[in-house]
């Protein structure tokens, strides 16, 4: 028996090494790939090694909640040989801050069982300051982080549980064992998925730190497995009626929004965008915390075979807590995804809004023979043909929180309002530039022009902006844009020639290129700069390109050559509208509200007793609800109605469908962006 024992573990032994000799070559593979690939190659040196450290501490325990001051003593000393291990030297870092990780995993299961086992002290005098700023001096300290952690998120079930009321309820100790359970089976559920089996632990970190090693060349760099590249590439779940939207989890296992479906409901509603939290959905009456059931069931609300409405909680990135009734239905390839509505006042204004850049062309198109031009861009188009025959004065195109897809269709869009000329250039790893035009000569429509824009707006969006811009084709108003401007593509993790038949298991989404825009500059880490501006939920650097230690940096290309239009009356539009958003109440609550939420982030002491807690949870509601507030009560702003085209067909639509419309049509009628976007072109038409 005992040499069967030793035997098992010699065995064991064998495979362990024989894994991280796999991985070890699989990273080192991948930093070569990335030499050969990338628009710019990092220099691995000491200082990109303490970017990769502090990038997968940041992954891996960014809330300071498992790593004590020991574990990091342990591990520091790899602060500065992460670069060596990526040249082949030596292999060490990953394979002992993997196993600290799980032992700290492991841990941390025992201490949420052991404080969660009976009611907490909310008696004693306490506070926590949050984030963590540094890490636990002991396991001591971790404990203490802990309780003060559940003590915190338990104050908050029952805040929310009675709207915010400072009195205790009378039932405190009752509402505390529900919330106490339930936050436990939620924090126990996480960590039984990070450790999962040995296996699936080991390759889920696996593929976490390759993906840490990706980010060091730039945050749009990511390794692939061959599961993600599928579902990288996979449309949207086939289910017969859906809401539209599809899921991913994000890092904290939050459910959070990964893919609005063009056309769908969530689409439509203007209210979803990627990266949103989902927090809680009501479907037939019974609501659920997303936190409380898994992806699967989750998907199961908002897809199935009922028509059923759902209505869907979300978290954006900013904090705003938003609530959306979706409509489930079926999507037709044939439906017109874009939709144009008519803003009526003194003069007739256009409105299309577009939430992301999408194309129906094959992938495989060998000659130029054979593109359809059947994208976003053609869409757009024959909405704006809609609206000239309601005799519009002027048009907004609304790409607030559009994070951009496919540049064949932004070049195209852009050449919709430009006659003739360059768009934009691409400049490659070897510094050729290539100038991008316009495929189409000509232009759609030649009028009035405002282009809506915010901190969410990236990649195509920012080019499509940029190039009106800068043909002064348009005024662009709002937030400054996200500041992306790379273009990335996925291929298979080969050194080699690679082989468009081999089957391969590894995939990386590399930078390849960078967008410049006509006049020499980028909207690269700079973003697109309005010309007339607002205040903006996502103004914050936290929310930007830049924010990325590793994005890239912002630099000057060729000019192209363009010819401008004649100058927009800029200064003057910019005044009248300063006036009107220094004084409107929506405006000044977003800059009061943005103001106080850069504080809110960055530090908070929350105490720890109920009457401080009810205190300091009714004034941080106080400023989230200030928004909603300030938005006018949805107070109608503007006349809206479709275009005549479509009304026509609206009238022979089923009720269910005339609901869905005045949702949106409503949508439109209360957004005081829109309406400010509305009057600057009332200002610019009376010149």
């Amino acid at each position: 028996m005992k040499q069967i024992c030793t035997l098992f573990f010699l065995c064991a032994l064998q495979t362990a090494a024989f894994s991280q000799n796999a991985f070890r070559n699989k990273a080192v593979t991948l930093r070569r790939f990335l030499e050969q690939q990338h628009y710019k190659p990092v220099n691995w040196t000491d200082t990109s090694s303490a970017l990769l450290f502090s990038k997968w501490l940041e992954e891996i325990d960014e809330e300071k909640l498992f790593f004590t001051r020991q574990d990091m003593t342990a591990l520091e000393k790899y602060k500065t040989r992460l670069d060596e291990e990526l040249l082949g030297k030596e292999w060490n870092f990953f394979s002992l801050s993997a196993s600290i990780y799980k032992n700290r995993l492991q841990k941390t299961d025992s201490i949420i069982k052991l404080l969660t086992a009976k009611p907490l002290d909310f008696l004693k005098p306490d506070n926590v300051s949050w984030p963590f700023t540094t890490y636990a001096a002991d396991d001591k300290e971790i404990m203490q982080r802990w309780q003060q952690y559940l003590k915190w998120r338990i104050l908050h079930s029952i805040a929310e549980k009675n709207n915010g009321d400072i009195k205790q309820p009378a039932d405190f100790a009752a509402q505390e064992t529900a919330a106490r359970e339930k936050l436990k089976r939620r924090e126990l559920t996480y960590i039984k998925s990070l450790l999962s089996t040995p296996d699936e632990f080991n390759s889920g970190m696996e593929d976490a730190y390759l993906n840490c090693i990706t980010w060091c060349y730039d945050p749009h760099t990511t390794y692939m497995n061959l599961e993600e590249k599928k579902e990288f590439a996979a449309e949207m779940s086939a289910a017969e009626f859906s809401a539209g939207l599809d899921l991913e989890e994000n890092e904290k296992g939050d459910k959070t929004v990964n893919y609005l479906q063009p056309g769908g409901s969530a689409w439509r509603s203007g209210q979803l965008h990627k990266g949103d939290v989902i927090v809680k959905v009501k479907s037939d009456g019974k609501e659920k915390e997303a936190a409380d059931i898994s992806e699967e069931e989750l998907s199961g609300y908002l897809n199935g075979t009922s028509e059923n409405d759902v209505e869907i909680t979300v978290r954006t990135a900013a904090g705003e807590t938003k609530t959306a009734v979706l409509h489930k239905e079926k999507v037709a390839d044939d439906e017109g995804v874009v939709k144009s509505y008519v803003l009526r006042g003194k003069q007739n204004i256009g409105y299309i809004n577009l939430p992301g850049f999408y194309s129906r062309e094959d992938e495989d198109i060998k000659e130029e023979k054979d593109i359809t031009y059947d994208g976003c861009a053609n869409d757009v188009s024959k909405e704006i043909v809609k609206l000239k025959k309601d005799t519009i004065a002027g048009l907004i195109l609304d790409l607030r929180y559009n994070g951009g897809g496919s540049m064949w269709e932004a070049m195209q869009l852009a050449g919709i309002f430009i006659d003739i000329g360059p768009v934009a250039s691409e400049k490659g790893r070897d510094g050729k530039v290539f100038f991008l035009k316009d495929p189409n000569r000509g232009t759609i429509y030649d009028g009035p022009l405002v282009v809506l824009i915010n901190g969410a707006s990236a990649s195509a969006s920012e080019f499509v902006s940029a190039a009106l811009q800068d043909y002064n084709r348009a005024v662009i108003v709002g937030g400054t844009s996200y500041g992306k401007g790379t273009a990335q593509q996925v291929l298979p993790l080969d050194t080699n020639k690679i082989n468009p038949n081999g089957d391969y298991k590894d995939f990386v989404k590399v930078t390849l290129n960078k967008f410049y825009r006509v006049n020499g500059s980028t909207t690269q880490w700079k973003g697109v700069v309005p010309d007339i501006l607002f205040p903006d939920l996502y103004a914050d650097e936290e929310y930007k390109e830049r924010h990325n230690a590793s994005a890239l940096q912002p630099d000057e290309s060729r000019k192209g050559n363009y010819q401008q239009l004649p100058a927009l009356p800029i200064a003057k539009l910019a005044a009248n509208s300063k006036l009107r958003t220094d004084t409107a109440s929506y405006f000044k609550g977003l800059r009061s509200f943005s103001q106080w939420m850069q504080q809110y982030k960055k530090a908070r002491t929350i105490p720890l007793q109920w009457a401080g807690y009810a205190a300091y949870y009714k004034e941080t509601i106080k400023a989230f609800g200030s928004l909603k507030e300030d938005d006018a009560g949805k107070q109608t702003l503007l006349r809206v109605t479709n275009n005549g085209f479509d009304w026509q067909q609206v009238l022979q639509s089923t009720q269910r469908s005339r609901e869905i419309n005045g949702t949106y049509i409503q949508h439109i009628a209360t957004d005081p962006e829109i309406a400010e976007a509305f009057t600057i072109l009332l200002d610019w038409n009376e010149k």
